[in-house]
Order: C-alpha cells, then structure tokens, then sequence
C-alpha cells in the first residue's frame, strides 16, 4: 500500500469510547464536598452536581456540608426543597457524618427509583429509560 492510501488514526477526540480512560463512561460521584466554599459558589456547584447525579440516574445524591455556622447546611437545604430534581432530603445517619452530610433522593418523573422495606433500606429497582 502507498503512502498516500495508508489511513491516519483519528484524533483522540473523535474516538469515541476508546478515547476515554475509564472505558468511556464519566463517572459520577455520588458524594460532593462543599467545605470553605462561600454560599453563591456552593449554590451553584449544588445545583450541577444533582442535574449530574440525576442524568446518571442515581438514586440518592450526598452534600457534605460540615457543621460550622450552619450557613452552607441551610443554603443546601433550601436549595434541595427548591428543587424539582429531589423527592426529599434528609441529614445522613451519624456512621455517615450526621447532621454535616444531607442526602437527597432524586425524582423520576412521579415514580420512585427505590423501594423501600421495612428497615427504611433502600432496594434499587429497574427504571424505564426515556
């Protein structure tokens, strides 16, 4: 074959699935962290991380908000009441940081995406894709 027929390899960007290190999924995390965030920096990295969370169909969304002033908890909770992405929000139990840590389940178009048993553990359950 001629140099001129040989094909070059795409762009690294153009590849696809292959091009990513992580086998082409982005993971999501699960958990946000928003220590020495100031409020109008935290309210928006709130909003993105639970429109990420959502998009990638998890079921529960964690802010790790600490304790201090109380000024980031109250900001978070308002913003997760406000917000039509969350079914309800609640302080995590005290093994996974307490009153600093609120997690939020998220809302699937009227349906929930967990059952839950008697215990209040959360059973996953299949969900229709859109």
């Amino acid at each position: 074959m001629s140099p001129q027929r040989r094909r070059r390899p795409k762009p690294s960007a153009e590849q696809g699935w292959a091009a990513s290190s992580s086998g082409g999924v982005d993971a999501v995390e699960i958990e946000i962290d928003l220590h020495g965030m100031r409020a109008s920096g935290a309210d928006t990295a709130i909003k993105i991380h639970l429109q990420r969370c959502h998009n990638a169909r998890l079921h529960i969304a964690k802010i790790n908000h600490g304790h201090g002033t109380g000024v980031l908890k109250q900001l978070t909770r308002d913003t997760l009441t406000k917000s039509d992405l969350v079914v309800r929000h609640y302080p995590a139990s005290w093994g996974d940081g307490g009153d600093g840590v609120t997690i939020a389940e998220m809302n699937y178009g009227g349906h929930k995406a967990f059952n839950r048993r008697a215990n209040n553990s959360i059973v996953p359950k299949a969900l229709p894709r859109r």
